[in-house]
């Protein structure tokens, strides 16, 4: 039997590959590490079939501005690559690596994009499961945004803001219809918004 394992306190994200697997972990926000350690990194890992137990180490590592919140690896983007990473993080930054590049030991040059669009920690992220390229993300004061990442990665609010919802604690696209995304509030609100008519289709509220 295959035992293996990571020794992180992480947000875990899997690669679209499937015959080679791919997990990435990003430094969770609000923890603290046996080393007393401030810092925070995104690493890969690879799994094998190896029969042996074992902890796996790092095949890939790059550093982050701030401890994630959310991780999201996009599908193929094109033939052949392994999409893109992107990351959450606690500061309100969304920043977006190439994953081949990290393996590659290209630290630096792994970012692909990075920006501070948002005020307050990122509670919401994930791509779109149609189109690789689009992906959402929401955080406080209700911000939410749709990015284009084979676009300059130019992002757009998917319609007026809403009134329901504050800070954004997680987001979903529909797996059906493609233009739809629902995002969640700490308010209790839950939003529902149709992209191709950029606007607020629907408001569901729960206690809290």
């Amino acid at each position: 039997m295959v035992y293996q394992y990571i020794e992180r306190t992480a947000i875990p994200a899997w690669g679209p590959q499937q015959s080679e697997p791919l997990l990435a972990a990003g430094t969770v926000a609000g923890a603290m590490d046996a080393t007393f350690s401030n810092t925070s990194s995104l690493e890969l890992f690879r799994l094998s079939a190896s029969e042996d137990t074992a902890a796996l180490e790092a095949v890939g590592k790059a550093t982050a501005s701030a401890r994630f919140q959310r991780l999201a690896w996009s599908g193929k983007v094109e033939s052949g690559s392994l999409g893109v990473l992107a990351g959450g993080l606690e500061n309100g930054d969304i920043t977006v690596w190439d994953p081949a590049k990290i393996l590659s030991g290209e630290d630096e040059a792994a970012v692909l994009h990075s920006s501070a669009a948002h005020t307050g920690a990122v509670g919401g992220l994930e791509f779109n499961p149609f189109q690789a390229n689009l992906m959402a993300s929401g955080a406080g004061n209700g911000e939410v945004f749709i990015w284009d990442i084979v676009s300059e990665f130019k992002s757009y609010s998917p319609g007026a803001r809403s009134q329901r919802i504050e800070n954004v604690t997680d987001l979903s696209w529909n797996n059906q219809v493609q233009h739809i995304l629902a995002t969640a509030s700490d308010t209790g609100a839950l939003v529902v918004w149709d992209l191709r008519s950029r606007r607020e289709v629907i408001a569901l509220n729960g206690p809290g």
